[in-house]
């Protein structure tokens, strides 16, 4: 069952695919209990808006997969998988992204 699905991202019961994650075509999986933390940030000219794919100058620590149309967005998803590179995400719905990964990530 998916719990959430675009272009760039889908979520369902056990884990999240990054679609594109090097390019177009190739997918990465990251199961919930591989994720430590995750940071919601703004997007700007240094942050990533305008990255093609791969990391950047701004935030050199942070993974954007393929997406065309991430310079129509602002809201970007850092994944913390406990590696220097995180995987970064930027889903159309940002906030219902965040929710999710606040409900399954969650530790006791």
């Amino acid at each position: 069952m998916t719990t959430y699905e675009d272009t760039t991202v889908a979520l369902d019961d056990e884990g999240l695919t990054i679609k594109g994650y090097r390019w177009l075509g190739d997918e990465r999986r990251i199961d919930y209990g591989s994720i430590l933390g995750h940071e919601v940030f703004e997007m700007g000219l240094w942050s990533g808006k305008f990255r093609v794919v791969g990391i950047g100058f701004g935030r050199p620590r942070d993974w954007f997969s393929w997406s065309r149309s991430r310079t129509n967005k602002t809201t970007a998803i850092s994944l913390d998988v406990g590696r220097l590179i995180r995987p970064t995400i930027v889903p159309d719905d940002p906030a219902g992204v965040d929710a999710i990964l606040d409900t399954v990530t969650s530790r006791p």
